[in-house]
């Protein structure tokens, strides 16, 4: 399975904006899709994105050292547009 552009971008927003539900809201989503989207990806990575508290989602060492390229990715496709 190939990994989801969808989710990659989904991942930058949940890292941005902290929690599920703002991701969601700036994405125009549906929480529950926003979760979806965040344990499809771990899952097809093989390993935890973010750490999940009543303070929110906090991005763990992998999903730090991810956020950056994400970025760039979201960039790149503007520059694309």
């Amino acid at each position: 399975m190939q990994l989801s552009w969808d989710h990659i971008r989904t991942f930058h927003s949940v890292a941005s904006h902290g929690s599920l539900l703002a991701a969601s809201r700036h994405l125009g989503l549906t929480q529950p899709t926003v979760g979806r989207h965040i344990d499809l990806l771990e899952e097809r990575l093989g390993f935890t994105l973010f750490t999940r508290g009543r303070e929110g989602m906090r991005l763990t060492d992998k999903g730090s050292d991810l956020v950056a390229t994400a970025g760039d990715m979201l960039g790149t496709a503007a520059d694309f547009e």
